[in-house]
Protein backbone atom coordinates (compact mmCIF):
# COMPACT_ATOMS: atom_id res chain seq x y z
CA UNK A 1 0.00 0.00 0.00
CA UNK A 2 1.54 3.34 -0.78
CA UNK A 3 0.14 5.87 1.27
CA UNK A 4 2.64 8.55 0.14
CA UNK A 5 -0.01 10.81 -0.36
CA UNK A 6 -1.65 10.59 2.59
CA UNK A 7 1.17 10.79 4.94
CA UNK A 8 2.52 13.76 6.62
CA UNK A 9 5.63 13.06 7.63
CA UNK A 10 7.95 10.49 6.88
CA UNK A 11 7.52 6.55 4.98
CA UNK A 12 9.46 4.51 6.76
CA UNK A 13 9.75 0.84 5.28
CA UNK A 14 10.07 -1.64 7.09
CA UNK A 15 13.13 -3.78 7.84
CA UNK A 16 14.33 -6.92 9.83
CA UNK A 17 14.03 -5.96 13.49
CA UNK A 18 11.89 -2.81 13.28
CA UNK A 19 9.51 -1.65 16.24
CA UNK A 20 7.50 1.19 16.53
CA UNK A 21 9.11 2.14 19.81
CA UNK A 22 12.42 1.82 17.76
CA UNK A 23 11.11 3.57 15.20
CA UNK A 24 10.10 6.69 17.14
CA UNK A 25 13.32 6.66 18.78
CA UNK A 26 15.29 6.78 15.56
CA UNK A 27 13.10 9.40 14.43
CA UNK A 28 12.80 11.40 17.86
CA UNK A 29 9.17 11.26 16.98
CA UNK A 30 6.46 9.94 20.48
CA UNK A 31 5.07 6.52 20.32
CA UNK A 32 1.73 7.61 20.16
CA UNK A 33 2.30 9.76 17.34
CA UNK A 34 3.52 7.00 15.24
CA UNK A 35 0.28 4.92 16.25
CA UNK A 36 -2.48 7.95 15.61
CA UNK A 37 -1.03 7.85 11.54
CA UNK A 38 -1.23 4.38 11.88
CA UNK A 39 -4.37 3.12 12.76
CA UNK A 40 -4.72 -0.16 10.44
CA UNK A 41 -0.94 -1.24 11.43
CA UNK A 42 -0.93 -4.03 13.16
CA UNK A 43 1.75 -2.91 16.01
CA UNK A 44 2.81 -6.37 17.57
CA UNK A 45 3.02 -7.69 13.82
CA UNK A 46 5.30 -5.47 11.69
CA UNK A 47 5.71 -7.26 8.40
CA UNK A 48 9.10 -6.53 6.24
CA UNK A 49 7.89 -4.20 3.52
CA UNK A 50 5.32 -2.63 5.10
CA UNK A 51 5.09 1.35 5.11
CA UNK A 52 4.76 3.45 8.20
CA UNK A 53 3.96 6.78 8.20
CA UNK A 54 6.65 8.56 10.43
CA UNK A 55 4.36 12.46 11.61
CA UNK A 56 6.93 14.96 10.99
CA UNK A 57 4.68 18.00 11.51
CA UNK A 58 4.94 20.17 14.15
CA UNK A 59 2.31 19.53 16.85
CA UNK A 60 1.19 22.81 18.80
CA UNK A 61 0.82 21.08 22.11
CA UNK A 62 4.87 20.62 22.04
CA UNK A 63 7.04 23.14 20.75
CA UNK A 64 9.30 20.42 18.56
CA UNK A 65 10.40 20.83 14.81
CA UNK A 66 11.51 18.30 12.18
CA UNK A 67 13.93 18.23 9.47
CA UNK A 68 13.85 15.32 6.77
CA UNK A 69 17.69 15.26 5.74
CA UNK A 70 18.09 15.68 1.85
CA UNK A 71 20.40 13.44 -0.74
CA UNK A 72 24.42 14.31 0.43
CA UNK A 73 23.83 15.88 3.53
CA UNK A 74 25.97 15.82 6.17
CA UNK A 75 25.79 16.42 10.18
CA UNK A 76 27.74 19.48 9.31
CA UNK A 77 25.52 20.90 7.01
CA UNK A 78 22.27 20.05 8.49
CA UNK A 79 24.00 22.08 11.55
CA UNK A 80 24.31 25.04 9.62
CA UNK A 81 21.18 24.57 7.80
CA UNK A 82 19.24 24.38 11.41
CA UNK A 83 22.15 26.98 12.94
CA UNK A 84 22.88 24.94 16.13
CA UNK A 85 25.50 23.01 17.21
CA UNK A 86 26.48 19.29 17.23
CA UNK A 87 26.20 18.94 20.67
CA UNK A 88 22.43 20.43 20.95
CA UNK A 89 21.51 18.15 17.80
CA UNK A 90 22.87 14.87 19.32
CA UNK A 91 20.94 16.08 22.79
CA UNK A 92 17.54 15.57 20.44
CA UNK A 93 18.92 12.73 18.17
CA UNK A 94 21.24 10.00 20.37
CA UNK A 95 20.58 7.81 17.45
CA UNK A 96 22.91 10.28 15.50
CA UNK A 97 25.53 8.07 17.92
CA UNK A 98 25.17 5.14 15.96
CA UNK A 99 25.34 6.07 12.48
CA UNK A 100 28.62 4.11 11.39
CA UNK A 101 31.75 6.07 9.94
CA UNK A 102 33.18 4.63 7.17
CA UNK A 103 36.06 2.39 7.54
CA UNK A 104 39.76 4.14 7.10
CA UNK A 105 38.26 7.64 8.15
CA UNK A 106 41.37 9.79 9.71
CA UNK A 107 39.26 11.25 12.65
CA UNK A 108 41.71 14.13 14.38
CA UNK A 109 41.86 14.13 18.21
CA UNK A 110 42.65 17.39 20.41
CA UNK A 111 45.65 17.71 22.16
CA UNK A 112 45.19 16.52 25.74
CA UNK A 113 45.08 20.14 27.49
CA UNK A 114 42.21 21.10 24.99
CA UNK A 115 40.46 18.17 25.88
CA UNK A 116 40.39 18.81 29.69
Amino acid sequence: MHMESKCKGVIHRVTKGDTLYRLSKMYGVRLIDIMKENPYVNVYNLQIGDEICIPTEVYEEEERRYYTTNTNETIGSIIKTLKTDVEELMKYNQELYNIMVPSGTIIRIPPKGERD
